[in-house]
């Protein structure tokens, strides 16, 4: 016999199941508290200067170690 047999009470299928989870995810989104449009605007310029910052000292550091690296010790033997 099935577990839900034994306890007396049926499982709903899955379709009842999908129902009550796509009604709880509902009532969940209703408890979000969404940023405002100034938030998302804000948070959105942080992140692309924290990019930029990044990236050009990521090209300064690649540089001066191809520099060091590649053209004073591979210049060693010469």
């Amino acid at each position: 016999m099935a577990q839900s047999a034994k306890s007396g009470t049926a499982r709903p299928n899955v379709f009842g199941r999908f129902g009550k989870y796509l009604k709880d995810v509902r009532t969940e989104l209703r408890r979000v508290i969404w940023p405002s449009r100034d938030d998302v605007v804000n948070s959105s310029v942080v992140v692309l200067v924290t990019l930029a910052f990044f990236m050009v000292f990521t090209l300064i550091v690649d540089n001066i170690s191809s520099f060091v690296f590649i053209d004073l010790i591979a210049g060693i033997g010469r």
